[in-house]
């Protein structure tokens, strides 16, 4: 395997987890874990990301997306290299092999 490939793989899984926990703390219409940053109850400006978490928030994952999105086409163009083996595994070349006609019987008993 590529370590390229590697490398990405981890970014890739990194990224989904911080995407699902920005958006486990975004709180919907009435409220939700946001409200351990400030985002709901009263008044606010004293939190974590100020008076405006909602906006933090909606930029957070916005960027986690397009990262996300970037690495995924990222891992399908590096996977998507084509490698041609040049030997197999005890060191003989690898040879192409033409197709036998089936039209033609293998031996004739007559």
């Amino acid at each position: 395997m590529n370590n390229t490939f590697l490398i990405l793989t981890v970014l890739l899984i990194v990224i989904s987890v911080a995407m699902i926990l920005i958006i486990l703390v975004q709180r919907p219409q009435g409220g939700g874990l946001a409200s351990a940053f400030g985002g709901a109850g009263g008044g606010g400006t004293d939190t974590v990301f100020g008076g405006r978490v909602g906006d933090a928030l909606t930029y957070m994952t916005v960027i986690a997306f397009v990262l996300f999105l970037g690495l995924a086409v990222s891992l399908n163009l590096v996977d998507s290299r084509v490698t041609l083996p040049e030997s197999t595994n005890d060191g003989a070349a690898i040879e192409a092999v033409e197709p036998v006609d089936s039209t033609t019987p293998a031996s004739e008993t007559e």
